[in-house]
């Protein structure tokens, strides 16, 4: 198996579906009416819901694109895990129609097996094994769990999956209020990186322990169902929509331990490291890496200044964890940010000449932004000297960190480093459990 850049991914996927009558469509950008309080999240969105889909002389066709996407919900996950990034690239191919489950799958096969030359018998796959979804039976999706048998994918390495994983429903779209929704069974396909780094005799993929990585996972969007009175029905034109993350390909297929070891964060990973004066937190270079990025990519299609509310809040955590994170690696350098996006535009340019014109743009952003951070860093601070002094303990407690984070917008890492150099230690396992708490209770999640 020939090791494959993420660039090389992304070619060879478009050029492969292109060979099997795709039709090629340029990616869109990431912002889009659609998502109006944040950024493009999934391939297609642009390019099939809101416009073939709704063509009905192009119906029946199959489309190909690789699409930027970019998801806030993964940002606490960036650095934590090897495979989450806030911005990544994923290929997306759509076919309308009918279409055997046997053909849809048989390409994306294909294309790992035979383009990419993974080893058939470490690839492992879920199909969905029925169940109910808002109070509606679905049944067990036979023809796909054949499919992969045919294929050869052996009876235990298919893992039998219930409605939570293995049914996809159309998410709220602009109101939230949509009657009906688009749906269908999914199946998903899994990396093994190594059985050497299984955790019992029960570990299989959507284990923690970081042997298997997801890197595909293909939808049958048959069927649309009504929100109030949860009849289903067959959708008029149905269609598969088969994806893959680009980075997540390019990791399992190199080998790499990581997505921040990939060729596209080389130099930058690289000058972070030779600017830090502290080893920092494990994590610290892969959050400045991918903020970094996904500010550069944001700011050429158009995002807006950082501020308060959809997507200038999202420009404002993006640019305070680049901040915070400087601060955690103790880089003293003025100008260590410019001279990164430097590092930056440089590496990316011959595929993203257009970036080029957001740096200026991008650097008025962190301007801005950084005199306002220093400004609650500076009451943050305060805050956090007068609750030890009140409480005159050697170690901080969860409700209080967690009232400096979310009271007081200090971050997490600045807290843990300001307690450090006090010499007081923050009870972890006690902030977990806030932290939760507040989830539950004011997020709802």
């Amino acid at each position: 198996m020939t090791p494959e850049t993420a660039t090389d991914v992304h070619k060879r996927f478009l050029a492969f579906y292109e060979q099997q009558g795709h039709d090629l469509l340029p990616a869109g950008s990431l912002l889009d009416p659609a998502t109006p309080m944040t950024f493009v999240g999934s391939a297609g969105l642009t390019q099939i819901e809101t416009g073939i889909e709704h063509n009905t002389e192009r119906h029946g066709q199959r489309y190909v694109v690789v699409q930027p996407c970019f998801r806030h919900f993964d940002l606490e996950k960036v650095g934590q895990s090897p495979v989450h990034l806030s911005l990544f690239e994923m290929g997306g191919a759509f076919a309308f129609g009918n279409v055997p489950r046997a053909e849809t799958l048989g390409r994306i096969w294909n294309f790992l097996t035979g383009e990419l030359g993974f080893a058939p018998e470490r690839l492992w796959a879920t199909w969905f094994s029925g169940g109910a979804v808002d109070g509606r039976s679905f049944p067990e999706d036979a023809e796909t769990f054949q499919a992969w048998q045919m294929f050869g994918i052996a009876p235990e390495r298919l893992l039998a999956v219930g409605p939570d994983i293995g049914f996809w429903k159309q998410g709220a779209g602009l109101d939230g209020v949509e009657r009906f929704r688009k749906c269908g069974p999914t199946t998903e396909i899994f990396f093994d990186r190594d059985p050497e780094r299984s955790c019992g005799s029960n570990c299989c993929p959507g284990c923690a322990c970081g042997r298997f990585v997801e890197i595909s996972n293909i939808l049958f969007i048959h069927f649309l169902m009504d929100q109030e009175t949860q009849t289903v029905a067959p959708l008029a034109t149905p269609f598969d929509e088969t994806v893959i993350g680009v980075e997540r390909v390019a990791m399992a297929q190199q080998g790499k331990a990581s997505v921040f070891e990939l060729e596209i964060f080389a130099p930058i990973i690289a000058y972070i490291r030779s600017q830090q004066q502290s080893a920092g937190m494990p994590e610290s270079a892969a959050v400045i890496a991918d903020h970094l990025r996904a500010l550069l990519f944001l700011t050429a299609d158009g995002a807006p200044t950082p501020g308060k509310g959809g997507r200038a809040r999202i420009m404002r955590l993006l640019i305070r964890g680049v901040l915070t994170h400087k601060k955690v690696l103790n880089i003293a350098d003025p100008d260590f940010i410019s001279r990164l996006v430097d590092v930056a535009v440089a590496h990316y340019r011959v595929r993203y000449p257009d970036l080029e014109q957001s740096r200026a743009r991008l650097l008025g952003y962190f301007k801005r932004e950084r005199p306002r951070f220093e400004r609650t860093l500076t009451r943050g601070y305060r805050e956090l000297d007068r609750r030890l002094t009140k409480t005159n303990s050697s170690a901080m407690k969860g409700p209080a960190a967690l009232a400096l984070v979310k009271e007081h917008g200090m971050p997490l890492p600045l807290v843990e480093k300001a307690l450090n150099e006090r010499g007081v230690t923050l009870d972890r396992a006690d902030y977990q459990q806030s932290y939760d708490l507040w989830r539950q209770v004011i997020v709802g999640a």
